[in-house]
């Protein structure tokens, strides 16, 4: 009896360590594993990390590149002259002091404009000015530059009509013809003819006051009766 006591009890004892070997092995590779795992997950995010420097510098040297080219172009824009060109349009905004009727025209730029910058264009049309009021062009007073681009250019132009001559009156004063305005009291021109050696018909139309609507037919009749 003795006997079958140990051999139970070394079975018992033999179970237990093999249990005690297998539970320490199993601890042993659940912890490599979880070793591995931790590993393998700071290697994820050691790469990720990487990853992001790399991205953000990409975005920052993409930055720089363009905001070099940007301001090279605005450069090379800023160095490039404004100019008209033949295909710039022209268009006159006329105003009439008389009545202040507006008027819109649009022309092909004149040829004298073209090739011009703003402040070349604005000496131009100042000096055309000076020129259109000595002639007293159609009640023209002034002119001036409002919008300036290579594509358009707007110039604002001011009348008066009202200080237009409307015609003219050949009169008779103590037996001389004369020449008057549309408003029969100023004297427009002085000439050397004499009432009583027109035809008797003539002579009639200038003592009632002959109208004529142009400087050119007055012109053609002194021509006509001038000796």
């Amino acid at each position: 009896m003795k006997k079958g006591y140990m051999i139970g009890l070394f079975f018992v004892c033999s179970m237990i360590a093999v249990l005690v070997v297998t539970l320490m092995w199993k601890r042993h590779t659940m912890d490599g594993f979880h070793r591995e795992n931790e590993n393998k997950e700071q290697a994820a995010d050691s790469i990720q990390e990487e990853s992001q420097v790399q991205h953000v510098e990409a975005e920052r040297i993409e930055r720089s590149v363009i905001t070099n080219v940007n301001d090279a172009d605005a450069s090379q824009v800023q160095n490039v002259p404004v100019v008209t060109t033949k295909d710039t349009v022209c268009i006159y905004q006329d105003i009439d002091q008389k009545d202040g009727t507006v008027s819109i025209v649009e022309e092909k730029l004149s040829a004298k404009y073209i090739g011009l910058n703003r402040e070349e264009l604005e000496e131009a049309l100042e000096e055309d000015s000076r020129v259109r009021v000595l002639e007293e062009e159609n009640g023209f007073k002034s002119q001036h530059l409002e919008l300036f681009s290579p594509e358009r250019i707007k110039v604002l132009r001011i009348y008066d009509t009202s200080t237009l001559n409307k015609g003219y009156y050949i009169m008779e004063v103590d037996g001389e013809i004369r020449i008057y305005k549309d408003d029969k009291e100023t004297l427009y021109y002085r000439t050397d003819l004499i009432l009583q050696n027109l035809p008797e018909s003539v002579q009639q139309e200038i003592i009632e006051g002959k109208y004529m609507d142009s400087e050119v037919k007055v012109y053609h009749f002194l021509e006509s009766y001038s000796s």
